[in-house]
């Protein structure tokens, strides 16, 4: 495998490659040296590219000559990578995907330009501002506009706790929480150079936590469809207020909505949901953030979920692993307490 000098671990892409040879697949964010470098024709960007992750297809798009810049900072199992480029396309085919060594998640914030991405039958355009993800283990195709800036997130599944459960939902869609993925970028780009210590890592935990709730909240579709739909919105707004009574059903959310029950399933059918599923996405959603919030380590696990509106602890597990890959003793100890043993009770 050929390595660029400059960029080792730190390209767009080298980092899938390297992990997979290294069994670099830790959980934890540490950070390393930040790097820069500069490519000048398209030739020269594909054999760049090509060098050090060799899984994807080329295409200028731009007139005249090619020019873009790299910047890379590490990060245990991955990489932050700003890219500044002129037009061009990136696909990565069936064929290709089945070649790569590892599956990785690759989050993209657009800072000016605009980024196309298609992924699973889906395809969004995010402008400056906002951010996609997409699954490399599957097919994509990446089109930059000219004159492009963006960043780029490599992270392997485990960085992200319940990835697997969500990633067919949330590839090729622009993220919804846009507030908290500003912030994040914003807290990554000011650690680079940093040098690595115990405030480094605890700041990479916490934004760690914030991309893994964030991307589960945009998951449940919730906050692109209750925007458009004034009586979903509603809908969504009357199950936060009464998340903690767990007589909440399908009758108490049509009844608040003045609506019949048939004519909710409608309204829900639009946006491929069901009540049901909200009621259960919303309580699962909050019931996480409480799990990962440091100020709540003393709470049972069962009380947090009886607050919810979950009345016994089995089903509530059992929906929380369904939705997220893991148990909730799993997922807090994951998150906050590496290497502890999972306890219910906890």
């Amino acid at each position: 495998m050929i390595h660029h000098p400059v960029l080792r671990g730190g390209h767009i892409m080298l980092i899938a490659t390297q992990a997979a040879e290294d069994g670099a697949r830790s959980a934890s964010l540490i950070s390393a040296g930040f790097r820069s470098e500069r490519v000048n024709g398209f030739a020269p960007w594909k054999d760049f590219v090509n060098a050090n992750f060799p899984w994807l297809e080329h295409r200028q798009k731009s007139a005249g000559d090619f020019h873009a810049e790299v910047g890379a900072y590490d990060i245990a199992g991955g990489a932050l990578t700003t890219i500044s480029a002129d037009a061009l396309e990136v696909i990565r085919t069936k064929a290709l995907a089945e070649r790569a060594e590892a599956g990785f998640v690759k989050l993209m914030w657009q800072v000016s330009g605009g980024l196309h991405l298609e992924q699973d039958g889906r395809e969004c355009l995010i402008e400056a501002g906002q951010a996609t993800v997409c699954d490399t283990a599957r097919p994509y195709r990446i089109q930059i506009s000219d004159q492009a800036h963006f960043a780029v997130l490599m992270l392997p599944y485990d960085a992200l706790p319940g990835w697997e459960g969500i990633s067919q939902r949330v590839c090729g869609r622009q993220l919804a929480d846009e507030v908290t993925l500003r912030a994040t970028l914003a807290a990554l780009m000011s650690l680079r150079g940093a040098p690595d210590g115990g405030s480094c890592d605890t700041v990479l935990k916490a934004l760690q936590w914030m991309l893994t709730a964030s991307l589960h909240r945009s998951a449940t579709s919730l906050g692109s469809t209750s925007v458009h739909n004034a009586r979903l919105n509603k809908a969504q707004q009357y199950i936060l207020r009464n998340i903690h009574d767990p007589s909440l059903d399908v009758d108490n959310l049509a009844a608040a909505l003045c609506m019949s029950r048939r004519s909710l399933y409608m309204l829900f059918k639009e946006y491929q949901l069901t009540p049901v599923k909200m009621i259960h996405d919303l309580r699962l959603q909050r019931t996480m953030q409480v799990l990962g919030d440091a100020n709540q380590h003393h709470r049972k696990i069962t009380d947090i979920a009886f607050d919810h509106g979950f009345n016994d602890y089995a089903t509530f597990s059992r929906l929380f692993k369904a939705h997220y890959g893991m148990t909730p003793s799993e997922y807090r100890h994951k998150l906050q307490e590496p290497g502890s043993e999972p306890d219910k009770g906890s």
